[in-house]
């Protein structure tokens, strides 16, 4: 079960959470809008989701593995 660490908007704390299996980028997007309560639009890429909604960098570790970025 990994554990995810996510950073965005430049916040100091990330966002954490545990899932079953390892998480596609989307579904690491959709962790972020369920935490924000944001409703996500159909049909946007990953990049247009993250612009459209002003996250930022959005930067996660999984396991505390390296950095890794959402583009």
């Amino acid at each position: 079960m990994p554990i995810y660490r996510v950073w965005y908007r430049d916040n100091t704390e990330p966002l954490q959470f545990a899932a079953p299996n390892r998480c596609s980028d989307e579904e690491i997007l959709d962790h972020i809008f369920a935490h924000e309560q944001i409703a996500p639009l159909a049909a946007s890429s990953v990049k247009e989701r993250i612009e459209e909604n002003n996250l930022g960098s959005v930067r996660y570790t999984e396991d505390e593995s390296e950095m890794n970025l959402i583009e």
